[in-house]
């Protein structure tokens, strides 16, 4: 492969990576659109606790151990795509099942079969993410990393900005439509990405392989990368999970509620970031990730002590911020310094932390 070739950007592989991060977005939403309805029309609402934790615990852990797995077959095999087609698999069959199974619940009883169908879900989505997203080093060079991800967060986060019209959409399809649209849409998306991914860019990541940037992985680039994962799940949670509840509990007189607010901060950040992402690729990514984190905790300072409504909203954009440039920049940082051989463990363990606090919020909000 030649030089030229291993330093383009390919952007019909970025596209299908985005459209396959647009299907787990939608689904995800439709998920936490459905879940509670479905819990409440079985009787099964005492497994509400039990579900919000096992999210937790599986968002967290199992992109890590789907990383590890998919660099142990690499290594062994050299089948880079093996625990991707699985989750993938997986994922779409659970939610014809389930569509199924609730299309049936009027004959028969699903609901011990639907927390079990249910966890298995929150399984197979989180196998093929870290493997799927570890695949941007192979979509262009080290430098252009950051454009790749300003282009991923623009469609990610304006889908969640846009979550009362895609909400909209899921009540309108009703529940058994719904989730065999997601399966369409999981199982389609996840094809194309695999079919455009299969063929060149599998010898880019080989070519990659061959001339390894890092000759021994140290443990303190995982501990850099646990860190930044877990800033950036600090910033997200904050946007989504605290601001909602603090808005409304602090200023429930206010014109615009804290959900629209948070939509809104979501928005900006997506547009933001995608405009900044070349210039955001011409920084010192280590120094701009330092910086962040430092605004990041002034902004989080403020808000948790902020006593008026336009400092809040103030230091809800500040976050937004950081929010925005640690997502550009962090896991092009964190591939820059993973040996290609561990790339996949590594980014799993960036998509892991990015959780901890999400979920720990959604608890506690619940």
């Amino acid at each position: 492969m030649s030089t030229q070739e291993t330093n383009s950007l390919k952007w019909r592989e970025v596209y299908s990576l985005a459209a396959l991060n647009a299907a787990v977005v939608i689904s995800w939403i439709a998920y936490h659109e459905y879940q509670p309805i479905l819990m409440e029309n079985l009787g099964i609402t005492h497994l509400v606790d039990f579900l919000i934790i096992a999210k937790a615990i599986i968002l967290i852990t199992i992109p890590p151990l789907a990383g590890w797995l998919a660099d142990r077959i690499m290594k062994k095999n050299g089948k880079h795509m093996l625990i991707f087609t699985v989750g993938i698999g997986a994922t779409a069959m659970v939610f014809m099942v389930v569509a199924t199974l609730i299309g049936t619940s009027h004959i028969m009883d699903v609901s011990g079969i639907i927390p079990f169908m249910i966890v298995i879900w929150l399984i197979s989505m989180n196998l093929f993410i870290s493997p799927a997203n570890s695949m941007i080093e192979a979509f262009a060079p080290a430098k252009k990393l950051p454009i790749v991800m300003g282009v991923l967060f623009l469609v990610t986060e304006l889908l969640y900005a846009l979550e009362p019209v895609i909400v909209g959409l899921v009540s309108f399809f009703g529940d058994t439509l719904t989730f065999i649209v997601g399966g369409i849409l999981i199982g389609g998306s996840g094809f194309i990405f695999h079919r455009v991914s299969s063929d060149e860019v599998l010898q880019r990541k080989e070519t990659l392989m061959k001339a390894d940037r890092v000759d021994n992985q140290s443990v303190m680039s995982y501990l850099a990368i646990l860190i930044i994962g877990l800033m950036l799940g600090v910033g997200k949670a904050f946007i989504i999970e605290f601001l909602p509840e603090f808005f409304s509990s602090s200023f429930s007189s206010f014109a615009l509620s804290g959900n629209l607010i948070s939509f809104g901060i979501l928005g900006l950040c997506a547009i933001g970031g995608f405009l900044a992402s070349r210039k955001i690729a011409e920084l010192n990514l280590r120094r701009a990730i330092l910086t962040s984190f430092v605004v990041l905790a002034i902004g989080v300072l403020t808000l948790i002590f902020s006593g008026n409504v336009y400092l809040t909203i103030a230091s809800a954009l500040i976050i937004g911020g950081s929010f925005t440039v640690i997502n550009i920049s962090g896991l092009p940082y964190a591939i820059q310094n993973l040996s290609v051989r561990h790339v996949t463990y590594g980014v799993g363990i960036y998509i892991g932390a990015s959780e901890v606090i999400t979920g720990l919020f959604e608890y506690m909000y619940k």
